[in-house]
């Protein structure tokens, strides 16, 4: 798991019960700096976390346990030790957290956005004991949504997609859901949203769905996050997907990672590109000539030597790219990836029986 950080250029490689520290240059290469050697809880047991955020100022890290589904763990970084254990609730296992903005990771918020199956609710550290969550800052849907992913808005509203493919847009935590569009059939893997609420990519396993949420005609200009679409003028998803051409010389499935925006903190920019991964490829596309052309197969493309295994933009930046692969970080220019072409896209005989059977993430290591 990659967690790019803003505070003093760092991002974190978590592998395995170890996390990488990686710090980035000034002229955007990424150089290893230390290792947290050990992830256990308060109370001594190691584990292997499920997901990773950075909160309060990159001064800390959220970890979830696949082992213990109620629990959240806060990291300190400075100290690099697993300092608060939170129950978050004795009966409710939290699938997914997130920011409660867009960028809560810059302030000193410790509250969340938790996701259950059928829940949506906040959680707040603060509040102490074994239930975590502000009971009225929740929302439950009788049948089985099966959530899986949620990304906010800078203004805090919330965005949620599910195992069937639905995606439900909320104003805030704890009403229902402005908009409901309805699922493709494709379980949805990862989601992202625009700073401003405009856009949403979310991630299946062969192809990326953007959305406008633009309310079509509304003179306040206005998205789905705010008021409900028309029943005739809900909006038809953009599919962004790999030409079949392509498919073919890539010599294997294709398995998307979660999708992500490049970030714009300082407000003088709005998100331009989306970045994602496959095998071994790392792949971005371009949103205003996406929109443009209407294309959704129009996109740019790097081969590594290894499988990637998670990528994001760098903080605050659209041109410098974090790649982690089972045995190395590195940071990549935008500008280094290419229109793909045959030659570019055909993955050498030694790599594809790698990739075909890989070696444990653990053995090799460099840090």
């Amino acid at each position: 798991m990659l967690a790019v950080g803003y505070k003093n250029d760092r991002s974190f490689v978590v592998r395995g019960t170890k996390i990488g520290v990686f710090k980035h240059t000034d002229d955007d290469q990424i150089s290893f700096d230390t290792t947290i050697n050990r992830i256990d809880d308060t109370h001594g047991r190691e584990f292997i976390p499920k997901a990773t955020m950075l909160s309060e100022q990159d001064s800390a890290m959220v970890l979830m346990d696949q082992q213990r589904p109620n629990e959240l763990y806060r990291m300190d970084l400075e100290r690099g030790k697993v300092v608060e254990e939170w129950k978050v609730h004795e009966d409710i296992p939290t699938v997914a957290i997130a920011h409660n903005t867009k960028y809560g990771q810059m302030t000193g918020d410790k509250t969340l956005v938790g996701l259950s199956h059928n829940l949506i609710y906040r959680i707040d550290p603060r509040v102490g004991g074994d239930n975590l969550i502000v009971q009225d800052e929740m929302m439950a849907y009788t049948t089985k949504s099966h959530f899986t992913a949620a990304a906010t808005t800078e203004s805090g509203a919330v965005v949620v997609g599910s195992e069937k493919g639905d995606i439900r847009m909320f104003d805030r935590v704890g009403v229902r859901a402005k908009t409901v569009l309805p699922a493709l059939g494709e379980p949805i893997i990862g989601i992202d949203v625009t700073s401003d609420g405009r856009y949403v990519v979310a991630t299946c396993k062969n192809y990326l769905l953007l959305i406008d949420t633009r309310i079509p005609d509304d003179t306040q200009g206005r998205t789905g996050f705010e008021t409900s679409f028309p029943k005739q003028k809900k909006p038809a998803p953009k599919r962004l997907q790999l030409k079949p051409e392509h498919v073919v010389y890539m010599g294997g499935p294709v398995s998307f990672t979660p999708a992500r925006f490049n970030q714009s903190p300082e407000g003088n920019s709005v998100e331009d590109s989306i970045v994602t991964s496959t095998g071994p490829f790392v792949i971005t596309w371009n949103l205003r000539r996406v929109l443009g052309s209407g294309r959704g197969d129009a996109y740019h493309i790097k081969q590594y030597s290894d499988r990637v295994v998670a990528d994001n933009f760098r903080f605050g930046q659209d041109n410098a790219i974090v790649v982690t692969l089972p045995n190395d970080v590195q940071s990549i220019k935008r500008s280094q990836l290419t229109k793909p072409t045959r030659k570019s896209l055909m993955v050498p005989k030694p790599v594809a029986k790698r990739l075909a059977s890989p070696r444990h993430d653990i053995v090799n290591s460099p840090y």
